[in-house]
């Protein structure tokens, strides 16, 4: 991709993601009615995914070879590994209760892909964190068909969290944008769906492991919680949440 053609979806994501956050202010002033609300946000979050899919398929078709890891970046990569050993055992259990939506003639693998939501849904759950890339652009479909697909939204971005955080590669800079725009998805699906439990669960993990950011982190835990997770997940955050509950108590 060329710099300015780089640059310009930058520009267009940072503006959507923007608007993403103004919508949502508008909404709770009483600003924007419920049609308009759900028109627009549809619009930006199809959008912005789409981007934002763009932006790290083409970071990720031109990696340069991993330079030296700094002892800070070498800092980064020891926490983000330990945050996917911790969510490997956790993640499959969360998608694990909509398995039962396969199509006819799917297997665990997915199966044949009709391009519908479903059969799309059913590869990226088997995907995983297999193939990170794969799994951004299957969901990526999803919010095109559906932008408030609220396990799309909050999968895409977790998984965008994820390439931000074990990518050696790019400036920091380029990191955090990145790794904002998959918290900002996160969020959104906080609020398409304040019940489900996984956006909460990923909201506080990164909070704590990625910001140290244990305040932050607190009432995206207890959410989690309430939400009634399965209880391999539960158990994982509970753990979390006491560790928070004592680096609060200790501050």
């Amino acid at each position: 991709m060329e710099p300015d053609e780089r640059d310009r979806l930058i520009e267009e994501r940072d503006f959507l993601l923007a608007s993403l956050d103004d919508l949502e202010r508008e909404r709770a002033a009483g600003d924007v009615d419920d049609a308009d609300y759900v028109s627009l946000r549809d619009s930006y979050v199809a959008r912005a995914a789409a981007i934002i899919r763009t932006i790290d398929g083409d970071a990720m078709a031109t990696e340069r070879p991993a330079p030296k890891i700094s002892r800070r970046r070498s800092t980064r990569l020891a926490v983000w590994t330990a945050l996917v050993l911790l969510v490997a055992a956790g993640a499959g259990v969360l998608v694990a209760r909509q398995a039962g939506e396969r199509l006819p003639g799917q297997g665990m693998t997915g199966g044949s892909n009709d391009g519908s939501v479903s059969s799309l849904l059913v590869e990226a759950r088997s995907t995983g964190m297999a193939d990170t890339a794969r799994a951004l652009d299957l969901y990526s479909q999803v919010l095109a068909i559906e932008p408030d697909n609220v396990e799309a939204l909050t999968y895409f971005g977790w998984f965008t969290v994820l390439s931000a955080t074990s990518d050696e590669t790019s400036e920091d800079a380029v990191v955090r944008e990145r790794f904002q725009s998959g918290l900002l998805l996160i969020r959104q699906a906080t609020v398409t769906d304040p019940t489900y439990p996984d956006a909460h669960c990923f909201l506080g993990i990164s909070f704590y492991r990625f910001l140290q950011d244990a305040q932050a982190a607190q009432p995206e835990v207890e959410a989690c919680l309430e939400s009634n997770p399965p209880a391999e997940v539960k158990s994982l955050v509970e753990g979390l949440a006491a560790s928070i509950a004592d680096e609060l108590e200790g501050s």
